[in-house]
């Protein structure tokens, strides 16, 4: 049975969608059969129990402030894949200098190297905080993305931006999954008039757009649930927007997860994600599966959205955002829950853990062992 290495900066539950999915794909694709050793700079080394006949461990990684650091962290992982017997090292994200010595390790001791960008090389994200993304590309970051031997994207969309980029290496494209069987839906629900954004609050987000948007199409009985924890400066910069157009019915409500976050998904008859730019969007998945019919834009790679009949797939822009807001308000509760039925049922039959796990392992089962036949998932170009 394999032993992969799997390495995120942080897995801590306020870290985002990238420490999650990291976390989830590790715990199921062990529950698809090996061995995952998983380590991260931050979060928790809590065991987690895996009902498949792989294991997981999860380490945290000894966080040094010494000038050195970096050079403990390459010994650190060397000694980890030299004690386990690591068969390949899979990265999850960039910009963190932490896996560039994994990388380096890979690269001395000969080992494949998986890196599941999570967004990262969308050209909207290169934007932000351009400069420093541009030094880190002509040193250390781009050392490791010349080192993968294998990219994971989320979406056709994620694989096009790798291309885009240059980097001719094999794309595998796997989503992100949902935990399907962990998921009740409160029953019965009742109408709220309630449309949630549960998300990170950030300028890629569209969140601008989203209040441009409802200070033209609001409804007095409707209100806008805002979840999620960001930059308290641009937090700042939305209330302001909100002031200025002397918008009402939009309420910030913070960070929220466990128990908290599906009080939210219970409570909402539409979930928002007026995003200028995502890998998958996983919190759109989340919705779905607890029947909650979704608007998104088609920055966002949703497109099942429209073909399953569960929700918006609308242009980034706030004339998109407010044509599905005016439609989405007008249906009937009734309408509301068949649609958000057909979405539990799309993320059912796609986008279980379960069978992403499987898809996983079988792409590293053939990384390893050229003699198999290349995945359906795999291109090169």
């Amino acid at each position: 049975m394999q032993h992969q290495l799997h390495i995120v900066a942080d897995t801590s539950v306020t870290s985002g969608g990238e420490g999650l999915a990291a976390l989830r794909y590790a715990e199921y694709i062990a529950h698809a059969g090996c061995h995952v050793t998983l380590i991260s700079l931050g979060g928790t080394s809590i065991p987690r129990r895996v009902n498949g006949i792989g294991s997981i461990r999860i380490q945290l990684i000894p966080n040094k402030r010494s000038i050195s650091k970096y050079i403990s962290y390459y010994y650190f992982i060397k000694n980890l894949c030299y004690e386990d017997k690591i068969d390949l090292i899979h990265i999850h994200g960039m910009w963190n200098p932490v896996l560039a010595m994994a990388a380096a390790v890979s690269k001395m001791n000969d080992l494949p190297l998986i890196l599941s960008p999570h967004g990262c090389m969308e050209a909207v994200a290169l934007k932000y905080n351009f400069f420093k993304k541009w030094i880190a590309l002509r040193t250390y970051q781009g050392l490791v993305l010349r080192t993968v031997s294998l990219f994971i994207a989320t979406a056709k969309s994620e694989k096009n931006s790798i291309r885009q980029l240059g980097y001719k290496q094999y794309i595998a494209v796997i989503p992100n999954g949902i935990d399907v069987t962990d998921t009740v839906v409160a029953s019965p629900k009742k109408r709220t008039n309630k449309i949630l954004y549960l998300s990170r609050i950030h300028p890629k987000k569209g969140l601008e757009d989203l209040i441009e948007s409802w200070s033209i199409v609001r409804k007095d009985e409707w209100r806008i649930i805002i979840a999620g924890s960001g930059d308290s400066r641009y937090r700042e910069s939305l209330g302001r927007l909100i002031r200025n157009r002397g918008v009402e019915g939009i309420e910030f409500i913070g960070f929220v997860t466990g128990v908290s976050k599906q009080v939210c998904f219970d409570g909402a008859d539409i979930f928002i994600l007026p995003t200028h730019s995502e890998n998958f969007g996983l919190v759109v998945a989340e919705a779905l599966v607890n029947e909650v019919p979704v608007i998104t834009t088609t920055a966002a790679p949703w497109k099942d959205l429209v073909d399953y009949k569960c929700g918006w797939w609308v242009k980034p822009s706030v004339g998109g955002i407010s044509k599905a807001l005016v439609e989405a308000m007008s249906l009937d509760y009734d309408e509301l829950r068949i649609m958000g039925k057909r979405g539990r049922q799309l993320v059912i039959a796609k986008y279980s853990w379960i069978n992403i796990g499987i898809t996983a392992l079988n792409v590293c089962e053939w990384l390893l062992d050229g003699s198999k036949e290349k995945p359906s998932v795999v291109e090169r170009r």
